[in-house]
């Protein structure tokens, strides 16, 4: 495979029947390839030989650890247990760069701070290096976390509704300011699962892109995380037009 996006492009995805996904076990490796980035954050799926060694191809990996939007068969009986586990599997499959938490604050799964240290420690316990990463929400406020934010690496900042992208600026700024210090990267749904549970329209897809790179630009924002491998067939239009403005504006060798 031949990455045709910079470092700051990722695709998020993985095996799941829900949400019309498929449960190919490479599937998130052929959306990767579909979209060219070099990232990809893997979800929904266990942590195996099988399901890491498609993804050799890639740069770097996020694996997500938890329950929370997870196939049945992959909740970990412990989650502290799974982030030791993939922090030794990382030695084998060296481009693991950490695990990410999806609906960090909204999911069945609650994470106190207690569990977070816990979990941040199992995570480096075998690679120093990863990185624990959380998905929030900007429609949501995050006060009170002062003893939770010494364990957080990356915050990963998903607009939830359709018709709050134009506020979409607004959003990073108070996400940056409950999260002072910590990299964003900012999330782009293809599937408005928040309020049409359509197809994201292609001038909010243009608007959220266009703003992303402006703040790209100038620092406020780390990194784009593509959702993702399923609208490839389900939203053939919105994933063709990502994939062509991707690759016109987020070059490998920028």
């Amino acid at each position: 495979m031949e990455p045709r996006l910079n470092d700051r492009v990722w695709v998020w995805g993985g095996p799941t029947a829900n949400w019309g996904g498929t449960m190919e076990e490479d599937c998130l490796a052929k959306g990767g390839e579909y979209f060219g980035t070099r990232n990809v954050v893997y979800v929904y799926g266990p942590h195996n030989d099988r399901s890491l060694s498609l993804l050799k191809p890639f740069d770097r990996v996020v694996c997500q650890i938890g329950a929370n939007c997870r196939n049945p068969e992959a909740v970990p009986a412990d989650t502290v247990t799974e982030a030791e586990q993939l922090s030794a599997l990382s030695l084998r499959y060296p481009n693991i760069a950490g695990a990410i938490i999806d609906d960090f604050d909204t999911g069945h799964e609650a994470f106190p701070a207690a569990k977070m240290r816990a979990l941040r420690d199992a995570l480096r316990s075998h690679n120093p290096a990863l990185k624990l990463h959380v998905v929030v929400y900007t429609e949501r406020k995050h006060e009170g976390l002062e003893d939770v934010l010494p364990f957080v690496d990356v915050v990963t900042m998903w607009v939830w509704k359709k018709c709050d992208l134009p506020e979409l600026d607004t959003g990073l700024q108070t996400i940056r300011r409950e999260f002072p210090g910590k990299p964003v990267y900012m999330g782009v749904f293809l599937h408005d699962y928040g309020e049409t549970k359509e197809a994201m329209p292609l001038e909010r897809l243009t608007f959220q892109l266009d703003r992303g790179r402006a703040h790209l630009a100038s620092g406020l924002l780390n990194g784009i995380i593509i959702l993702g491998v399923r609208e490839i067939a389900k939203h053939p239009e919105q994933a063709a037009f990502v994939k062509d403005y991707l690759a016109q504006h987020f070059p490998t060798d920028q």
